[in-house]
Formats: C-alpha cells, structure tokens, sequence
C-alpha cells in the first residue's frame, strides 16, 4: 500500500507532492523531479490514534 504522505522537500517547501507514476522506475515526485533532487519519503505517519 503507498501511503499519501509528501517527500522530506515537498513537506519542507510545504507545497504540493505529487507522487510518481507508475509507469516511472524510481518513486521521485514530479516536484524533486523538477528539481533533480533526490526525493526521500518517511517511513509511516505516527499522526491519529494510538493501536490498543
């Protein structure tokens, strides 16, 4: 499952991340693929209610 979280940059910047294609073979978004940055997503979301 992806998760619809922004890249480090994008969240950084606070604009918007559009996540890749499918069809792409690395997983940039089209704002570091702009850019030519390297782009970085995090791991998981720690936001929301705690698992009991």
């Amino acid at each position: 499952k992806s998760s619809n979280l922004a890249c480090y940059f994008c969240r950084g910047r606070k604009i918007a991340c559009g996540r890749p294609m499918e069809s792409s073979a690395d997983m940039t978004c089209n704002q570091c693929a702009r850019r030519q940055l390297k782009c970085e997503y995090p791991a998981e979301s720690r936001r929301g209610q705690h698992k009991r």
